[in-house]
């Protein structure tokens, strides 16, 4: 018996490609860890609480927030993985999240490569494209596309670096019998990131269904796919769904939902318009460059319905569920339906693999100077242009389009005080103490219970809809106490909340100049103070 064939040099070419491109991932989401910004975005701080209430269950026992099971407030394996990385780092967070960013990072670019090779069909068109898809990109609804260092590691960034692919597989999968199974495994993914699974679900049902012109055979794929989705999807919806506190009056929870996440609704503010168009410009050209030259491709001509589907159902959609629950006075069956517009960017930046090819074909000085130009407009991120403005130069600009208030000049706010109570806080109060603060980072850098803060609210949505409705309602109440500057009422609601410390900020002097005798000033700096109730811990 002979040696055994050697391997086609194709299977060779491509899996050396492979390899590469696992290795130039793992390099490039490395150093977008290592030399990012550190600063981690709001909902990536109470994630990294939840981890640090899995590492201390007794911590947090008060909190109004974190008193909650943490597996309803999150994804339960993702914890579970944070926390045990966490231990093997002797409980360090943050820096366990820096190596689940890395890994995170990487299936996101190898993902989008994946994607792009497929689009252009050129290695090096797939590379740049990806590398433009690393920039950071914002979309409706408060939602990102992009790399940010270690504040990408999230599970929403793992479905962000596997859809791209599962675009390539929806559209392999469309014409045999496989198709219902694709919603199968999109379900499973349900465990992974919910938002982004029934999202991808969504607009690729929608658009089966609208290319087939609603036939039976298609209509029934889909039925059968949704029952398998629903299937796939049962580990972690039934835990959620079953361990969600009820109550609320019903338009009261609607209104807590309009209070909390009024940039998920109708009306649309003017400027998140503006900004987010602006963060699409480059990719939107480059596919409109695709379009104009109607050639059509293997990838994005059958992708355009996807497309279509999420336009349709980001802005349709969302009126209709918003009409619904305001006819019925009831809460809305879905808050996250505008953020489905966040699936355009992955069929949009493919416009930009296929321009690269275009000139990458030609071999001219003019045409490099092109190509060069268009990988520096593609790498700057849209939002550092825009916050390279000074904050009152942009408040005069809305300001005269009709956006927001006359700009006013801001003090600049001295943070050593702040940083002095944060450090007495968690050096001279019991780890038990309850605090009266709306300060949510007060809670991140004392690891002390507080009784709540405007943040919250997104996540007692998860916890239920009475949670919710006591959020809000707290809230409104806190906020309207702060804006009378405290007095009179400041003590108060900590005292019916039980707080054992009134935190007062500069803003709160009418509250401190009018203290009960219930409570005594046990610290104070430049303004800020912090009161302990008589017979507390």
């Amino acid at each position: 018996m002979g040696p055994a064939a050697r391997p086609p040099l194709t299977i060779r070419r491509w899996a050396g490609e492979a390899v590469l491109v696992v290795l130039a991932a793992l390099v490039l989401s490395g150093g977008l860890v290592l030399v990012g910004d550190a600063a981690l975005r709001a909902d990536q701080h109470a994630y990294n609480l939840l981890v640090a209430k899995k590492l201390a269950p007794d911590l947090f026992a008060r909190d109004a927030l974190y008193r909650h099971d943490p597996d309803l407030l999150h994804v339960p394996w993702f914890l579970e993985v944070h926390a045990a990385l966490a231990r093997r780092l002797g409980g360090d967070v943050e820096r366990a999240l820096g190596w689940l960013a890395w890994l995170i990072g990487a299936v996101f670019v190898a993902g989008h490569y994946v994607f792009f090779r497929a689009v252009a069909g050129r290695p090096a068109a797939a590379a740049l494209a990806t590398l433009g898809a690393v920039t950071l990109r914002n979309a409706l609804g408060g939602e990102v596309w992009g790399l940010d260092g270690i504040s990408s590691g999230a599970t929403r960034t793992i479905l962000a670096g596997l859809t791209p692919p599962l675009l390539l597989l929806f559209l392999r999968w469309r014409a045999g019998p496989w198709l219902p199974a694709y919603w199968g495994l999109l379900g499973l993914l349900f465990n992974v990131h919910p938002v982004s699974a029934y999202h991808l679900a969504q607009v690729t049902a929608v658009a089966h269904v609208w290319q087939e012109r609603f036939r039976r055979r298609a209509l029934a794929q889909v039925a059968l796919g949704v029952a398998l989705f629903v299937v796939g999807a049962l580990p972690y919806a039934v835990p959620f769904f079953t361990g969600r506190e009820g109550g609320g009056a019903p338009a009261e929870v609607r209104a807590a939902l309009d209070y909390r996440f009024p940039y998920l609704f109708y009306p649309i503010a003017l400027n998140a318009l503006l900004s987010v168009a602006f963060h699409m410009a480059v990719p939107v050209a480059a596919w409109l460059c695709w379009r104009r030259r109607r050639e059509p491709n293997a990838v994005l001509t059958p992708l355009a319905p996807v497309l279509g589907a999420a336009l349709v159902l980001g802005f349709g959609g969302t009126a209709a569920i918003q009409a619904l629950g305001a006819w019925l006075d009831r809460p809305y069956v879905d808050i996250q339906e505008l953020r489905v517009l966040r699936l355009l960017y992955p069929i949009l930046l493919g416009g930009l693999a296929l321009t690269y090819a275009r000139l990458l074909a030609k071999r001219s000085r003019r045409v490099r100077i092109a190509v060069a130009a268009l990988v520096l407009a593609s790498l700057v991120p849209p939002g550092e242009v825009i916050h390279a403005v000074s904050h009152e130069t942009r408040a005069r600009v809305k300001h005269a389009l009709g956006m927001g208030p006359p700009p006013v000049a801001a003090a600049a706010a001295d943070p050593a005080p702040r940083r002095a109570l944060w450090a007495w806080a968690a050096g001279a109060t019991p780890p038990t103490a309850l605090f009266f603060t709306d300060d949510f980072e007060f809670r991140l850098r004392t690891r002390r219970s507080i009784t709540g803060s405007f943040k919250d609210g997104a996540f007692m949505f998860l916890a239920g809809s009475g949670p919710l409705a006591q959020w809000y309602v707290l809230d409104r109440e806190r906020t309207a106490c702060r804006a009378a500057g405290g007095g009179g009422c400041w003590f108060g609601l900590a005292r019916r909340l039980g707080a054992d410390y009134a935190v007062l900020d500069p803003a709160l002097a009418g509250a401190a100049g009018a203290a009960p005798a219930d409570f005594e000033r046990v610290w104070a700096q430049d303004g800020w103070s912090v009161w302990r109730r008589r017979g507390a811990v």
